[in-house]
């Protein structure tokens, strides 16, 4: 069977930034394939269209522009932020906000993840872009299965487990 729109794809991969010698940034094996249902918009539409067509057993290695994949950099959200934003009551306190830490910032307007690039006295900057933001991403993996969705899983726009459990 071929992937196409309400099949259940299953697969393993590798992920690196730029090309096939890149940064290793992302794996799921034969022990723990990805398994999702093809073309319900869950997956990056590009990442899709290169699986469109292919059969169990078919390997596939691609590579997938920023623009297609977490786009590119936006500088509007590198935002420097007051240190006094951050209570102790979300868990940062001054020494705990360093560098390089993933934080979720929140107010009264807006809730977002990012990671601190920068650190004063007086505040962090802090990038709220995709972590992959503005690279390219090159896939290279094997097609493990493809079958024919349910009725269900067409219907809840989701693959359901071999063991009945469902993931939301």
């Amino acid at each position: 069977m071929e992937i196409q729109e309400n099949t259940v794809v299953t697969l393993s991969y590798h992920v690196r930034k730029k090309d096939e010698e890149g940064e290793l940034v992302d794996f799921s094996g034969q022990s723990y394939p990805l398994r999702f249902l093809f073309g319900t918009g869950k997956m990056l539409p590009y990442f899709e269209e290169q699986l469109k067509g292919k059969s169990q057993n078919e390997t596939f290695a691609f590579r997938l522009p920023a623009d297609f994949a977490y786009g590119k950099k936006d500088e509007s959200l590198i935002k420097s932020i007051p240190i006094e934003e951050f209570t102790e009551k979300e868990g940062y306190t001054k020494d705990t906000l360093e560098v390089g830490a993933y934080i979720r910032y929140e107010n009264s307007e807006e809730s977002q993840s990012g990671q601190i690039i920068d650190k004063s006295r007086k505040e962090v900057k802090v990038d709220f872009n995709h972590p992959l933001a503005g690279q390219d991403l090159f896939f290279k993996g094997n097609i493990i299965s493809v079958r024919k969705a349910s009725f269900e899983e067409i219907e809840r726009q989701h693959h359901i487990e071999p063991d009945g459990i469902r993931f939301q």
